[in-house]
């Protein structure tokens, strides 16, 4: 029997919160924005290319 069944989140006690309430709220994300594919692959490729000639990286296969 896991201990994890029986945890439960303890409620917030917010007399002692010193956020004021306009830095609480919660901004929305809207994830509806296209991707340029070929633009992200560009990007990434140029990643690992600068991790490649990282002096300091290495390879788990080179050993």
């Amino acid at each position: 029997m896991s201990l994890l069944d029986h945890l439960e989140f303890q409620r917030i006690d917010t007399s002692s919160d010193d956020i004021s309430s306009n830095h609480s709220q919660q901004d929305d994300i809207f994830l509806n924005d296209q991707i340029d594919e070929a633009e992200l692959e560009n990007f990434w490729a140029k990643v690992v290319d600068d991790i490649h000639h990282d002096p300091e990286w290495f390879s788990f296969t080179d050993e």
